[in-house]
């Protein structure tokens, strides 16, 4: 998914200049409590039935595998009405199974659920959470199935989530949904978390002015009553609830067969409003071509035998359902500025749609392949040069560190984060690697080990890469993955009498000085009178250093020229100005100590923030001097009111002369 909040940026890329929408920054936070997974670990819990390491979702519906959804839709946009059936299969996955939990919202209200002909009693909980008793309990790994009916107006739990009802320019309706993270159950009722992808069919009835598109092929389309049409898609394969899609307009079709380099022959459907027709085939006129890319880089397409394509919608982003990406309407420019987005949700095909995170903690295997995606398909237009420089104008350290850690961020969608910092992780990576090995890695992550259709987790992928690199890369990973800061290094380097001669021998040393220590290979340009090389020093601990002879007068020396490593120079005191250690972490006794380095007398701010995003505590401590080796606050766990705050995750934030340090901590009662 690309974040409806991108303003209009330009770049001039080293060979030509290219225009292409970005995403801000995201420093308004007032949807955070929608999108907090604070509602996943605590206020969820009150309903009784709700686990917040699996997301929104029930925490019974563990004892179950879906194995497909069966949905039947009748939608009446002029009413903003939705009057539905469920049919549920599934599997037992314990002894004695008898309890069957699903997630709907209390705002849709259940009409009957159907087991076997007869009608269930059941509870549908403040939660949103649904029990239903079954007249028997099932053995581990029978297999039985229930319809859920209902009906109602389906509400925005945020504006654009769940089932959005808008009319486009032509003031026809347009009905599409945005189910990620877990709002899914919003609009349907289903067991709503990632891990538990199943085959689903969509038939969906709409008045007969209207156009239904939803994932993989369609089936058929016929009439209903009079005035409305029935369309039947189905999905061939597994999905997850977030990523079942309908959208509806009066839609015109594109059409296009797409036969890659690499064998694959794939259809291109693309649903656009009727005042956007010309606008999107200019801006869908270079999708074949980066389906060729992708297939080239990630292996045969994972939906073989059916669509790609897209659904225009009214929203500002894109949201990549499987087979068939919603994309906004204000993307549709006509000039192929939005090329970024459209390959973007094409690598979402592969990376989220094919490959699903287990759970969120693992989302930036998601956007950070997707944004990778971007990089590559600016390399594939302009070279290495203008990839670089794609790369490069999205590092962002300042912004990242303020939104949090990459891996497990809290809100599941916390800006840019995941999207950009994912994607220099990748790109460290392959610096690390090499192409050969990096895009044989990439091949195998999309398309061995029985993933295709699954569900992945970073530890998966981490191993993989290992295995690939030959090489332990634990911590090259984790440290980029949960810090919100980058390494801090030390460069020194001195040129004396070699074997070939005056300035001929080079020395360098690298100390890194953060608190963490990360595993990064740096490299090292020298240029010498014969022309420019290149040496690899890796950095593993706290210092390394390397010798090196040339054949020929060194004349001078970089580090990183080309930014193969996120890396940022350190002050020369090796520390970094800011908050560098919150401890103790849990902490247990009602004090947490917040450690930091300043250079020189400067006016101190502290803010702790909940992980519904709101601030809880204001320290203003004034004009600070500098200790030595390190300053030392002591926060007593207590709000801005006095009252103490709950066990819970925090996050410090201290500003120090305009710039941000964020620690993230836990309090235990």
């Amino acid at each position: 998914m690309v974040l409806p909040l991108r303003n209009s940026l330009s770049v001039a890329l080293l060979l030509g200049t290219i225009f292409w929408g970005g995403i801000s920054t995201a420093q308004d936070r007032s949807d955070l409590p929608q999108l907090n997974r604070a509602r996943f670990e605590s206020t969820k819990l009150s309903a009784g039935d709700k686990d917040g390491s699996l997301g929104d979702a029930a925490s019974r519906s563990s004892f179950y595998d879906v194995l497909r959804y069966g949905l039947e839709l009748r939608i009446n946009p002029g009413e903003g009405t939705l009057d539905g059936s469920v049919r549920m299969s599934f599997t037992s996955l314990v002894p004695d199974f008898q309890t069957f939990v699903f997630d709907l919202d209390t705002q849709l209200g259940i009409e009957r659920i159907v087991y076997h002909g007869s009608e269930l009693a059941f509870n549908q909980m403040a939660g949103d959470s649904v029990v239903v008793l079954l007249p028997a309990a099932l053995a581990q790994g029978q297999m039985d199935s229930l319809v859920v009916e209902y009906s109602g107006h389906p509400r925005e739990p945020h504006v654009d989530r769940g089932l959005i009802y808008r009319t486009n320019l032509d003031d026809a309706p347009v009905v599409a949904n945005m189910s990620e993270p877990a709002y899914a159950k919003y609009w349907w009722p289903c067991k709503d978390r990632p891990d538990d992808k199943a085959f689903t069919s969509v038939r969906i009835t709409v008045p007969d002015t209207l156009v239904a598109v939803s994932n993989g092929t369609l089936i058929s389309e016929e009439a209903a009553d009079p005035g409305w049409k029935t369309y039947f898609w189905s999905e061939a394969y597994p999905m997850p609830t977030y990523l079942v899609s309908v959208a509806i307009s009066n839609y015109l079709l594109q059409s296009e067969q797409c036969d890659t380099s690499h064998g694959s022959s794939i259809p291109l459907r693309h649903w656009v409003f009727p005042i956007d027709f010309d606008d999107a085939l200019i801006d869908f006129e270079p999708v074949c071509e980066m389906m060729d890319l992708c297939e080239g880089h990630f292996g045969p397409y994972p939906f073989q035998g059916e669509k790609y394509g897209h659904a225009e919608f009214m929203w500002s982003g894109a949201m990549e359902h499987t087979t068939v990406t919603s994309i906004g309407h204000s993307s549709i420019h006509g000039n192929g500025s939005r090329d970024w987005l459209i390959v973007h949700e094409l690598g979402h095909q592969w990376f989220g749609d094919s490959l699903t995170p287990h759970t969120w903690a693992d989302i930036w295997l998601n956007e950070g392949f997707a944004t990778y995606t971007e990089a590559l398909w600016q390399e594939h237009k302009g070279g290495r040069e203008d990839y670089l420089a794609y790369l490069d104008f999205w590092r962002r350290e300042s912004v990242w560190a303020f939104q949090g850690p990459v891996y497990d961020p809290v809100p599941v969608f916390p800006g840019r984060v995941i999207y950009d910092k994912g994607s220099w992780i990748l790109h460290m990576l392959r610096e690390r690697m090499g192409d050969v090995a990096f895009f044989a890695l990439v091949q195998d992550w999309a398309n061995g080990g029985g993933r295709p259709g699954g569900t992945v987790t970073t530890e998966d992928f981490i191993s993989l890469a290992e295995s690939f690199a030959g090489q332990n890369l634990q911590d090259f990973f984790w440290p980029y993955l949960e810090t919100n800061y980058s390494p801090e290094i030390v460069f020194n380097h001195q040129i004396s009498q070699g074997d070939a001669g005056d300035n001929t021998r080079l020395e360098v040393s690298l100390r890194q000085v953060q608190d963490r220590i990360f595993d990064n290979v740096f490299p090292v340009a020298v240029t010498t009178s014969s022309g420019v090389e290149y040496f690899d020093v890796p950095l593993m601990g706290r210092t390394t250093s390397a010798i090196f002879q040339l054949s020929s007068p060194v004349l001078s020396v970089e580090l990183d020229p080309e930014s193969s490593v996120l890396w940022k120079a350190s002050s020369s005191s090796g520390q970094s100005v800011g908050m560098f250690l919150v401890y103790p972490n849990p902490s247990l006794d009602h004090y947490v100590y917040l450690r930091f380095h300043l250079e020189e007398a400067a006016p101190v701010v502290v803010r702790i923030y909940d992980v519904r995003g709101r601030e809880v505590a204001y320290m203003n401590l004034g004009q600070v001097l500098p200790d030595l080796g390190f300053n030392e606050y002591v926060w007593d766990e207590k709000d801005n009111s006095g009252v103490l705050v709950a066990a819970g995750v925090y996050w410090a934030v201290m500003e120090v002369l305009g710039e941000r340090s964020v620690q993230k901590f836990t309090i235990v009662r």
